[in-house]
């Protein structure tokens, strides 16, 4: 029997290429989204068909309905990918309609909800892998919710690599810088937008510090989460595995 591995935020970017990854090396899949209408749109992509992926509709920012879901599910679970999240620029200086709770809700408590709730069927080893930031490890100006919720996320990893080594749990975060997704590239157009630039200069400045020259790739992310779900990434278990963008802007 196939080993499974539940993903969350699956229906797009990093998610939907961690998705098509680990269906590609046979595992059996259990995909989250947030709404039933992300849910049908992916149950309708061919490698859920092929793979026979199981999709459902959960939002982790609503508590209730996580722990529901956690508390129903009953199938083994080899992994769990903690990939689902949201970025809402907010600063402290801001005002109007503070996205705090819905950030900290999709980013941080609901992947603790979800994984306290599914931990009694996790297998031991078993493997959790949080899909963090580089803004989980520096601050950025008007990114106050999103920087906590990754930073809170790293904390986590830590901790629990802590509380489940000795059963055979690894736990990683992987923290990318730029990746090349839909949500990225409009970041592009509106920071390039604010600074008076074109999109074109603005990512090609910030490409250039950067040792590839580029923003890393979905698929770059989805290979690095594959190698820690792996039976090869035993001994590899605590770690905040930064990408190699940077920011460079203030």
């Amino acid at each position: 029997m196939s080993k499974r591995i539940l993903v969350t935020g699956a229906s797009r970017g990093i998610g939907l290429s961690i998705a098509q990854t680990l269906a590609g090396k046979g595992y059996a899949l259990d995909l989250l989204t947030s709404s039933e209408a992300s849910a049908e749109a992916l149950r309708s992509e061919t490698f859920v068909r092929t793979a026979q992926a199981r999709v459902h509709a959960v939002d982790l920012a609503d508590a209730s309905a996580v722990t529901q879901f956690a508390a129903g599910w009953q199938d083994e679970l080899w992994g769990i990918v903690n990939n689902a999240g949201i970025c809402k620029t907010f600063g402290l200086l801001d005002h109007g309609d503070d996205p705090l709770n819905e950030v900290l809700g999709t980013n941080l408590i609901g992947p603790y909800l979800l994984t306290k709730g599914l931990l009694p069927r996790l297998t031991r080893p078993g493997r959790i892998v949080n899909i963090a930031s580089q803004l989980g490890q520096e601050g950025r100006a008007g990114y106050s919710a999103y920087c906590a919720s990754k930073f809170g996320l790293i904390g986590m990893t830590k901790c629990w690599a802590k509380e489940l080594g000795a059963e055979g749990v690894t736990v990683n975060a992987v923290c990318p810088g730029w990746v090349g997704t839909e949500m990225s590239f409009k970041d592009v157009e509106r920071m390039a937008s604010e600074q008076g630039v074109s999109a074109k200069q603005f990512y090609e400045d910030t490409c250039a510090p950067l040792e590839l020259k580029r923003f890393n790739t979905p698929v770059e992310v989805a290979n690095l989460v594959a190698f820690l779900v792996s039976d090869e990434a035993s001994g590899v278990t605590g770690r905040d595995w930064l990408m190699h963008t940077v920011w460079n802007q203030s």
